[in-house]
């Protein structure tokens, strides 16, 4: 029923020229308010006029009051609608009481000429006082909306203060924890090393078939495995200086390819990479390069451990080069697309949560940029990396 009501408000107010709407509409007012408003007003005006009317001329303190009583919808128009709806709402008194000064009191000219005057004025006075209520009101509104755009510059600067405050904790911390991270990693390689050469001394005593290789190979996995995380530490711990050079971004890629050849083998996915006829050349670390990439196209391929695609795309784009990589895994849940760059995050069984966060890491200082991609038809996930033509934004 109200919605029914609504949208029959919403008919008559479309109907209404677009001048009127724009003059009698503050920000913010729904149609119907505002014309249950502009009925209330013209209630007012025609009610007095009536009563007016339908008064005898004798009782003429009756009509002095009806007289006052049109100003409430002058100062109610005013502060409804501003200085338009207090000349509206004047204008509109004034031809709701003509009348009755030009047809009723014709029958007491020349007892009340005096008073008869006094009506003249009394219209005059409709419009002086709308005028100056109706300015007052204005003045008031864009008062109102100044402070309101005040608020919200307020608000948002305060929004972005804390959005600050925040970024500059998780820096300090990740600082913090980038520092630990080197030198807890630094004092556990060593003894890795020492652990693996006696390792594969052990492993001359128990040759492929004995009992006991099974356990010499676990223990190199796991010992690979450690190895791998304290590498990780160590890389998102340093702080990567480039060395930039002249390099062919296709050549980067292609021995990228081979790289990742036998971990794509050993999942199943196929490998393609789509290269345009031209690029430009880039100055660049190209190692530093080729490890965010590495990064990143391995995370897509253990992404799909039953098997698929993965599509390596580069374009030109805004004078340097876009690399784009594609999965065809299971995609990444909106509620974690946010998280994805942060350090130790992962959602992988024995995963460190750090190859993203380097590769971004590694970008960044070449003055690039990556970002999980939008847009995905289907299953799978993107990767967008922009690589500047030059390296004058480094951090």
């Amino acid at each position: 029923m109200n919605r029914s009501r609504t949208l029959e408000w919403q008919a008559i107010w479309d109907r209404v020229p677009k001048a009127v709407r724009e003059t009698f509409v503050f920000a913010g007012r729904s149609p119907s308010q505002t014309l249950w408003r502009v009925l209330v007003i013209l209630a007012a005006i025609t009610g007095t006029g009536m009563a007016h009317h339908l008064t005898p001329i004798e009782s003429i303190n009756l009509h002095n009051v009806y007289q006052r009583l049109y100003y409430l919808p002058i100062f109610a128009g005013a502060y409804w609608f501003g200085f338009g709806g207090a000349i509206a709402a004047s204008l509109l008194s004034a031809a709701s009481y003509l009348p009755h000064i030009l047809v009723d009191w014709q029958q007491m000219r020349g007892l009340h000429d005096e008073y008869l005057g006094a009506q003249y004025a009394e219209l005059i006075m409709f419009q002086v006082v709308a005028f100056v209520v109706g300015l007052l009101a204005q003045s008031e509104h864009r008062l109102r909306q100044r402070q309101q755009r005040t608020s919200q510059e307020l608000a948002a600067a305060y929004q972005e203060l804390r959005e600050s405050f925040e970024h500059l904790r998780r820096a300090d911390r990740l600082s913090s924890l980038g520092e630990l991270s080197a030198g807890i990693a630094h004092e556990i390689k060593n003894p890795l090393a020492s652990i693996k050469g006696s390792l594969e001394i052990l492993a001359d005593d128990f040759p492929v078939g004995h009992a006991k290789r099974e356990f010499v190979e676990i223990m190199s996995q796991e010992l690979h495995q450690l190895n791998t995380i304290v590498s990780e530490f160590l890389d998102f711990a340093r702080s990567p200086r480039p060395v930039s050079a002249a390099c062919d971004i296709r050549e980067v890629v292609g021995s990228l390819k081979v790289l990742c050849s036998k971990e794509a083998v050993r999942h199943s996915v196929e490998l393609a990479v789509y290269v345009p006829e031209t690029l430009p050349e880039l100055n660049l670390d190209a190692s530093q390069v080729q490890q965010a990439l590495l990064n990143v196209v391995l995370n897509g391929i253990q992404a799909m451990p039953r098997g698929g695609r993965l599509d390596i795309v580069l374009a030109r784009s805004n004078g340097g080069v876009r690399v784009e990589i594609r999965d065809q895994g299971p995609g990444i849940p909106l509620d974690q697309r946010a998280r994805i760059f942060d350090p130790f995050f992962t959602t992988k069984a024995r995963g460190t949560g750090l190859g993203l966060p380097i590769a971004q890491k590694l970008i960044r200082a070449q003055g690039g940029e990556i970002r999980l991609g939008e847009g995905l038809q289907g299953p799978g996930a993107v990767f967008v990396i922009e690589l500047p033509s030059g390296s004058d934004n480094h951090d």
